[in-house]
């Protein structure tokens, strides 16, 4: 019969005691003694039926098995570690009033659904979601959130980074066979373009080189303001557009858009949760943007 052990406390203890490739290193950080250590990570090995580490006097290493487990159990304790803090947040009084502002489309970028999974966790903070595509001044405004992409410029608000995300040229294969397949970005200036006027240089487009960053003019017959419908229009086949890879990757995967120029991308640009300093006083925008924070996606593109 196993003997019972505190597995969570010996899973910690383990983790530790790889971080530090060292028992007696373990031992300080964790503040117990060496032999304590010791007899947790054998307690765990005993418990899974396998050697966990090579020891010696001079190292210490994980065996194959160790290796496995060790995922397990990061796995396992990050698992842990949210149900805990979901049950705090759950338990956690927060009322109040929020204003925040996206532009139209970023709730393809899974942010709906997290704050839409706050409010349940809250159930007395009341939202008010405003989605337009221009400049919304916070302050006058009276706005407590903002999602922006894109660099940002100096000011006195604060910003998180949430997430960034990649900006493709693409087109459609029939606009390409017909017009043919550019190059090089500055033969986009001959080509129709589907301009998006939400963007603060909607007729400048901006590339990447081995100089660095350059630009060039475009021209169309068609501008919006409103990047998904852009992406509609240049899946029919109306010309080249320049928008970030959520709005275009379900018609690239159905073939109707294609990736162009991508030796010419921009690195990822940044998408990121801006807000006043003096509304962090707020615990519903506190709230808000730690759970943001915690539950932020993957890069996208």
């Amino acid at each position: 019969m196993k003997r019972n052990i505190d597995l969570i406390k010996a899973m910690r203890t383990f983790l530790v005691v790889v971080d530090h490739q060292s028992f007696t290193a373990a031992s300080q950080t964790l503040n117990l003694v060496t032999s304590a250590v010791s007899r947790q990570v054998s307690d765990l090995e005993k418990h899974f039926d396998c050697q966990l580490l090579y020891r010696t006097t001079r190292a210490m290493h994980l065996t194959a098995e160790g290796q496995f487990y060790l995922e397990q159990f990061k796995d396992v304790l990050e698992r842990l570690d949210s149900l805990e803090m979901l049950t705090s947040a759950r338990q956690q009084k927060v009322t109040g009033h929020l204003r925040m502002t996206t532009p139209i489309n970023i709730g393809r970028l899974g942010i709906q659904k997290k704050v839409s999974d706050f409010l349940s966790l809250h159930p007395d903070v009341t939202l008010s979601w405003m989605l337009v595509n221009r400049f919304v001044n916070l302050v006058e405004e009276g706005v407590d959130l903002a999602i922006r992409v894109g660099d940002l410029p100096d000011s006195s608000l604060i910003a998180r980074q949430f997430t960034t995300l990649s900006v493709h040229f693409v087109a459609s294969p029939d606009y390409l066979l017909q017009h043919g397949t550019p190059k090089h970005p500055e033969e986009l200036a001959s080509h129709q373009c589907v301009l998006d006027s939400s963007i603060r240089t909607p007729r400048r487009w901006r590339y990447n080189t081995n100089k660095g960053e350059q630009q060039v003019s475009v021209q169309g017959t068609i501008e919006v303001n409103q990047g998904g419908l852009a992406a509609e229009f240049a899946a029919a086949g109306h010309g080249v557009a320049l928008l970030p890879e959520f709005l275009v990757q379900e018609y690239v995967d159905r073939g109707e858009l294609v990736h162009i120029l991508s030796e010419y991308q921009l690195p990822k640009v940044p998408v990121s949760l801006v807000y006043p300093a003096n509304r962090m006083a707020s615990p519903a925008l506190k709230s808000l943007v730690d759970y943001l924070l915690e539950y932020r996606p993957k890069d996208k593109g």
